[in-house]
């Protein structure tokens, strides 16, 4: 046996034990299952992609009398975003809105990510407008989000009204957002503004880490490979910071 294939079976045991002691927690009287475990479970197999099997174990514990929370339902928005299940993740939001639980800025993030990675910006940015009229603050994951989508489709403008966006506003940055930032400009071939970032960074105190170190020191870190690009400045950024 390869080394990947016995380490997919050591994965679909594991998942396999976890479901049957799911099983028996459900059936034994003196050891009953929360929501807890139930956010716990969906979790676990929702992020495998195991989708059938998490809706499996969601009417075993609705059955058993345990009622879903907000965060069971950012766990199922977020299982079938990644998954691609955008009628199940429609379901969803319609359950919500029927049974009257508020969206938190998780159910914001989760949404607004897989309409990004839909590439539906329109519906997108509609969902980011009604996060803020609603009084929900975008987070740095948030934008992380929005940066992705619109780098993915080079929609510059886009991009730049982001960072205007975050120019009047009090969200904290971390690292990871730049990274977006700085690859959402590669992909456009954006030199100068690759440039401003670092800048901001170090305005910021905003330490660069090995991912981006690595992709500016990197000659072949052109995501469009018929420009001409060379990133000496960026390098020359990067070591003043």
């Amino acid at each position: 046996m390869s080394r990947n294939s016995s380490l997919w079976f050591c994965l679909l045991k594991r998942f396999a034990e976890m479901e049957s002691t799911l099983m028996e927690m459900l059936s034994n009287h003196d050891c009953k299952p929360d929501v807890w475990t139930m956010n716990a479970t969906l979790r676990a197999f929702g992020g495998s992609r195991q989708i059938e099997t998490m809706e499996k174990c969601y009417d075993k514990f609705q059955s058993s009398g345990i009622s879903p929370d907000i965060k069971t339902f950012n766990i199922l928005l977020d299982s079938y975003g990644k998954a691609k299940r955008y009628e199940k993740m429609g379901a969803v939001m319609e359950y919500m809105q029927k049974y009257y639980f508020s969206w938190t800025v998780v159910t914001y993030n989760v949404v607004i990510d897989a309409f990004g990675r839909a590439g539906d910006l329109k519906q997108m940015e509609y969902i980011f407008r009604l996060m803020k009229s609603e009084g929900i603050k975008p987070n740095c994951v948030t934008l992380c989000s929005l940066i992705r989508a619109f780098g993915r489709t080079g929609s510059v403008d886009k991009i730049k009204a982001v960072v205007r966006f975050i120019e009047n506003s009090e969200v904290m940055l971390d690292v990871v957002f730049f990274n977006c930032l700085v690859d959402a400009y590669g992909r456009a071939g954006c030199l100068v503004e690759m440039r401003e970032v670092l800048e901001m960074m170090k305005v910021r105190g905003c330490t660069p880490d090995k991912v981006l170190a690595m992709a500016l020191n990197n000659d072949t870190f052109v995501p469009f490979p018929s420009l001409p690009f060379r990133f000496d400045a960026l390098k020359w950024s990067l070591a003043k910071l």
